[in-house]
């Protein structure tokens, strides 16, 4: 089954959704690279029609993709978090960390953090900008931490070797792991924050393909940035989260209410960065809009938009928010 009806609001659940009188297509790289790798036409993409959800303001398309095709399209037609890669081999190469405006900035300010976390994706939100932080770049600290750390990972992918091969290899990884510890020991310049990455294994987000020279995105921040890897469905110790960063990931969940309350009861702040477009474009299944911050006020989840508030030049429409289901704790940031 390709498609599959989603007649429930995939947010809040609710059954009142209202067609949206304007209906959009336009082709682009990834519904492109569906459409192909599918065999789906045009005509077919049409029947996704557009729906607001009455209660909590997102919209959607309905029917979609079934879970099943949702797999493949984020394993298998473009597996790899192309951004996401392109911020970190970008900062490695410049310096510059994913554009955020000066949210970070504003963020450290108001916010004391010790304790950090993004989900699913590593490179999308402010993970770089904490270890920047953390580490000079002296004699190309970040070119060579990055190139070790990538050898580190691929001298263990051993599969298919002979053990002479196998032996030379745990060398190697031994070697190159010695260079890491060293490398960060002699740049290191501030006590390290300690940072999470919360998963869901979603097959709506890239996962097992997110390899950059066979190495996953996953395993590459664990070693690169110092990350624990926690999934999001197991029971974990209770982590208490100073700031949890939901960049670019929320839409990239079929669970999405579920991660959103998991982040605000664990957290005292979540930060949360989406496309708004109200053209809902083919390939996504649903989008936050503004409007959705009426929503968590009527579920008393209190929030500040910062979107106009951290100096970014928008090329689309965005959001950017924060919240807490402490009120004191946003009235003691706008202040």
């Amino acid at each position: 089954m390709i498609f599959k009806n989603y007649n429930k609001c995939v947010f809040c659940n609710s059954k009142k959704l209202r067609q949206e009188k304007k209906q959009y297509i336009k082709k682009n790289f990834y519904l492109e690279a569906i459409m192909n790798d599918l065999n789906i036409s045009e005509n077919e993409l049409k029947k996704f029609i557009v729906y607001r959800c009455l209660n909590c303001k997102i919209i959607q398309n309905n029917p979609w993709f079934s879970e099943i095709i949702s797999r493949k399209i984020y394993s298998n037609i473009y597996g790899q978090h192309n951004r996401s890669w392109s911020n970190l081999i970008n900062f490695i190469r410049k310096e510059k960390t994913p554009n955020h405006g000066i949210l970070y900035d504003m963020l450290i300010k108001k916010i004391k953090i010790k304790k950090y976390a993004e989900f699913n994706s590593p490179f999308m939100g402010l993970m770089l900008n904490f270890f920047k932080s953390e580490y000079k770049n002296s004699n190309n600290f970040y070119k060579n931490i990055f190139e070790n750390t990538l050898s580190y990972l691929s001298s263990r992918q051993v599969a298919g070797q002979n053990k002479n091969i196998q032996n030379k290899s745990t060398v190697k990884a031994k070697k190159f792991l010695l260079n890491c510890n060293k490398l960060k020991k002699k740049n290191s310049i501030k006590k390290r924050n300690k940072k999470y990455l919360f998963i869901d294994n979603s097959s709506l987000c890239w996962g097992q393909n997110d390899n950059y020279k066979s190495v996953n995105s996953k395993s590459f921040a664990s070693e690169l940035i110092d990350i624990d890897i926690l999934d999001i469905n197991r029971k974990n110790e209770k982590v208490n989260i100073d700031l949890f960063g939901i960049f670019h990931t929320i839409d990239h969940t079929f669970e999405p209410s579920k991660i959103f309350n998991f982040a605000i009861e664990n957290s005292k702040y979540v930060m949360v960065y989406c496309h708004v477009d109200e053209r809902l474009e083919k390939q996504h299944l649903f989008s936050i809009t503004k409007e959705f911050l009426t929503y968590l006020k009527k579920i008393k989840v209190y929030s500040i938009d910062l979107t106009d508030k951290i100096k970014k030049n928008y090329t689309t429409p965005e959001l950017y928010f924060l919240c807490s289901k402490k009120k004191n704790l946003i009235n003691k940031f706008i202040k």
